[in-house]
């Protein structure tokens, strides 16, 4: 009796919190989209986002081969440490490192950007000058 008397609490306070929930979920989803639509810049250059996404992508999957690769097969032996590529694995490294970077300088320039907005019934163009 007790754990049926346990049960329907928890039914009872989790029907409840549920639907304040999901209240609090569209107030703030509907926030988001508000806050999306006024973003102050445009979109990155392309040659930036695939440019650096490519560089990124392969410089870490060239680390997790040149780190985890083991020449010594499935089982771990005397001298484990060196039988992984340690240069290619740094060369990954550096390669995401930099692929990361040019990310970082598209996000820049795309601040640099016009950036247009559409509305309902009306169109934004704005760009942000600094001199």
């Amino acid at each position: 009796m007790r754990v049926l008397r346990i049960g329907i609490v928890s039914w009872l306070i989790l029907g409840m919190g549920t639907s304040a929930f999901a209240g609090d979920l569209q107030t703030s989803i509907a926030k988001a989209v508000q806050q999306e639509g006024q973003s102050p810049h445009g979109p990155m250059p392309k040659g930036y986002l695939w440019g650096g996404a490519i560089l990124f992508a392969g410089g870490i999957g060239t680390a997790f081969y040149g780190f985890l690769n083991n020449t010594h097969g499935p089982h771990p032996t005397f001298g484990e440490a060196e039988a992984t590529n340690v240069k290619l694995g740094s060369a990954g490294i550096v390669t995401a490192f930099a692929g990361g970077m040019l990310l970082l300088v598209g996000e820049q320039r795309s601040r640099r950007s016009p950036s247009v907005t559409f509305g309902p019934g009306r169109m934004t163009i704005s760009k942000q000058l600094s001199w």
